[in-house]
């Protein structure tokens, strides 16, 4: 340990792998666990799709199950430091960030779906009101269990928290980016081939982004989670489902898709009035027992 470090950042307890093993034990195993579904899903005879079938719950029932113990694992047995230090605390303290981060989506969705509709875009149920929103229902659960919880423990969880450990927040936004970007557009590689990279690299990275500093500015990965909950249930509830017919689909992506990702952040901040800690690094504490992290 470098001794010029103030006693406050470092990060003394017991001794454990290097930082890019444990980033890259993490991103491999994390692509492991989705591509191995993606496996699963060609030799199952129900066809996978983002329309709530047995395969879907299939899918969402396996990942959460794989992907919270192995984040679990890493951080007990590579990071050797405390679960809390991944910042998804309790339900007591979670509701208000959660909020948060579903308020920072759907505000400026909302205005983007107000400019749709006063440039005469139309977005009509095509099912009995019963249906869509026990469809909505299900879209939340499978959301939650599929993407916006394992994703955000991998992704802003433990590999932000890593990174940022070693470089500045905004350097550590940027990392978990790239890393998100090369993990979810290799997943559509691999599946539709790589005439896909183009449109899905930038977007993945662009979300990723947008989480990122969500995640800074809170200090808090159920804002996180409540961003891409809301984001991945709009997406899917509207688009995937048959659950509504839209008029004008670029018009709708152009606004109700684009604007939460412009202002998203600017919205996390003015709701907390809070502009978040860019420049420093921030010490992965040690457990105060040291037996604790073996």
């Amino acid at each position: 340990m470098d001794p010029n470090i103030p006693r406050a950042n470092r990060t003394d307890g017991p001794a454990r792998p290097p930082l890019l093993l444990r980033i890259t034990a993490v991103t491999m195993a994390a692509a492991l666990i989705w591509y191995s579904l993606a496996a699963l899903n060609d030799l199952s005879p129900i066809a996978a799709g983002d329309s709530g079938n047995l395969a879907h719950w299939m899918n969402a029932l396996v990942a959460f199950a794989l992907a919270v113990p192995m984040v679990w694992a890493a951080r007990r047995f590579l990071d050797r430091r405390p679960w809390e230090g991944l910042r998804l605390t309790g339900p007591r303290e979670a509701w208000r960030p959660f909020l948060v981060g579903l308020a920072s989506w759907l505000l400026p969705a909302s205005l983007g779906l107000g400019v749709c509709l006063a440039l005469g875009v139309t977005i009509t149920p095509s099912a009995p009101t019963a249906e869509v929103v026990f469809s909505l229902m299900m879209v939340v659960v499978l959301v939650l269990l599929y993407e916006a919880l394992p994703e955000e423990l991998i992704f802003r969880g433990h590999l932000f928290r890593n990174l940022n450990t070693v470089m500045s927040g905004w350097a550590a936004v940027l990392g978990q980016a790239v890393l998100f970007g090369l993990w979810g557009s290799g997943l559509w590689v691999f599946s539709q081939g790589w005439g896909v990279l183009v449109e899905r690299l930038p977007l993945f990275i662009g979300v990723a982004l947008v989480l990122g500093c969500i995640r800074l500015v809170t200090g808090n990965l159920w804002a996180c989670v409540g961003f891409h909950l809301a984001f991945q249930v709009g997406a899917q509830g509207l688009l995937n489902w048959g659950l509504f017919e839209v008029s004008d689909l670029d018009t709708v992506m152009g606004t109700v898709f684009m604007l939460p990702l412009v202002l998203g952040l600017l919205t996390t901040m003015m709701l907390l009035r809070d502009t978040g800690t860019w420049s420093e690094r921030i010490p992965d504490q040690a457990p105060r027992d040291s037996s604790a992290g073996r």
